[in-house]
């Protein structure tokens, strides 16, 4: 059986620095939707189309690493309920267990910081131009973690981070 990990959350909520650190210390393979995207902007794509394709690579690897019983960690935003929603009804699940992260950011000011640092040198994912941009994105969002998610506050210790993961992974 899979054991299947998604974390997910708006940028600069910490999702890579958690995965990185899990992938690591468990030795499972993280697969994160930026990469992909990044990937894809050499080919000179719209944005919807990067973004579509990249969601569709992602399921289709998750889907696979199920029908082999193999573990994977996903570093996904998602930050758009509606829109994750979607991307987990073209997976089927059975034969894994779903462990599902929603990674918030609660210090407001230091969340700021950290778009702004993104800001100096972006990466193709990176579309935002401002803090103020950032903002009024996830604003018009619907962000709230589901029921089956466990709240990460990347503003804690790390060590309470990983604790919080641990418990619910209990491997």
């Amino acid at each position: 059986m899979s054991n299947i990990i998604i974390f997910r959350g708006k940028a600069a909520t910490g999702k890579t620095f958690i995965t990185n650190f899990l992938s690591k210390k468990f030795n499972i393979t993280v697969i994160r939707k930026d990469d992909i995207y990044d990937s894809l902007s050499m080919y000179n794509l719209e944005h919807s189309v990067k973004n579509s394709a990249s969601y569709d690579i992602i399921a289709k690897i998750i889907q696979t690493n199920i029908d082999t019983g193999s573990d994977l960690i996903v570093d996904i935003s998602l930050a758009h309920n509606p829109y994750l929603k979607q991307f987990l009804s073209k997976i089927d699940f059975n034969n894994s267990q779903l462990f599902q992260f929603f990674c918030i950011c609660s210090n407001n000011e230091e969340w700021n910081k950290r778009i702004e640092k993104r800001l100096v040198n972006p990466l193709p994912n990176q579309l935002f131009k401002s803090v103020k941009e950032a903002e009024e994105h996830y604003n018009k969002l619907d962000s709230e973690p589901l029921e089956n998610e466990v709240i990460i506050d990347s503003i804690d210790d790390i060590s309470v981070i990983l604790e919080s993961i641990y418990d619910v992974l209990k491997f």
